[in-house]
């Protein structure tokens, strides 16, 4: 196995792992805050662990799973995402369903941005340099949780700064266009 490879499994192993902990946390506080956007971020994160997942098998040496299909598991993945922020948004925008105020989405949002943005970058990096398209795909879905991070900031963040309770299921319903580009790119 050359070092690239290696290298490109072990950022994929870290993926998994830290978007493990950001999904226990985003999904515990979107819960206990009715955040539509943090409810969406930590669903993204079990996607990309997902995804993560049938990299991994996808790369493998025993080739358990044809690059082809894996793309087509992550993209049913974001169509999932898809229904699930459409449901949850409509219900709290036609309910009035306020959502609590918090500065901790913030504070996730942050984090993942310097945490997947290097990491995206360097699997990237990687996957160019192996010419391998899965990796590349992989990277893509790291990348796209770092999109997701800045929509969660500006809802959880407007919504905490000026109490603005609808902002938080709108910056939801903004992560829709790229979740239908990813899905319709890997379809």
């Amino acid at each position: 196995m050359s070092d690239a490879l290696k290298q490109s499994k072990n950022l994929i192993y870290f993926t998994i792992l830290y978007n493990l902990v950001e999904g226990i946390i985003a999904l515990t506080v979107g819960i206990g805050e009715n955040s539509t956007a943090l409810l969406s971020f930590g669903l993204d994160s079990f996607i990309e662990i997902f995804a993560s997942s049938v990299a991994l098998l996808g790369i493998s040496n025993t080739k358990k799973l044809n690059a082809e299909t894996a793309e087509k598991y992550i993209a049913y993945s974001f169509l999932f995402l898809i229904f699930f922020i459409l449901a949850k948004s409509s219900y709290d925008l036609l309910n009035s369903k306020l959502n609590e105020i918090t500065y901790i989405g913030v504070i996730i949002g942050v984090v993942s941005i310097f945490v997947e943005g290097p990491l995206a970058y360097k699997k990237f990096k990687l996957g160019r340099k192996l010419n391998n398209d899965l990796i590349i795909a992989e990277a893509k879905e790291t990348l796209f949780c770092l999109n997701l991070s800045v929509l969660v900031i500006i809802g959880v963040g407007v919504n905490y700064l000026f109490d603005i309770w609808y902002f938080d299921p709108v910056a939801a319903l903004f992560m829709i266009p790229w979740l239908y580009k990813e899905f319709k790119e890997h379809k």
